[in-house]
């Protein structure tokens, strides 16, 4: 007999305690903001045929991921992110990734300052291309 009371009262006890649990006011989610300057260098970077690449900027570093596009040189599209990455992010240095046919083929690490420099041509060609970090992925 007092094991029919007691499953009733069990039962009652565990209900009763997760109606509370799930009555509790969650945690707000956390509001994501995209950052507008992804936006930006994205945007320049679809402008030109690179489709599909991420970008992702930090104070640290201005990281881009891309697909190589078919019949586009490398090196200029290289080139063109380096410079719309030092133009619009104020990181420390750019990291470039590229792809082809979708396989990591190599990896471009210069500093922000070398590109501005280069840009407004107070190092040579020639000094620029020395300070870029290149390195197979392969």
């Amino acid at each position: 007999m007092k094991k029919k009371i007691v499953i009733p009262i069990a039962v009652t006890a565990v209900l009763a305690i997760a109606l509370y649990i799930l009555s509790l006011p969650s945690q707000p989610e956390p509001e994501i903001i995209p950052n507008p300057l992804n936006t930006e260098l994205y945007l320049a970077l679809t402008s030109v045929g690179i489709e599909d690449a991420i970008v992702d900027i930090t104070d640290e570093r201005a990281l881009v991921r891309y697909n190589l596009p078919e019949n586009m040189s490398k090196e200029s599209v290289n080139y063109y992110i380096m410079g719309a990455a030092a133009a619009i992010t104020n990181s420390s240095k750019i990291v470039i990734q590229v792809y082809e046919n979708f396989t990591p083929l190599e990896e471009i690490v210069v500093s922000t300052e070398d590109v501005l420099a280069f840009m407004n041509e107070t190092i040579t060609y020639e000094e620029f291309e020395k300070r870029i970090e290149i390195k197979s992925l392969k």
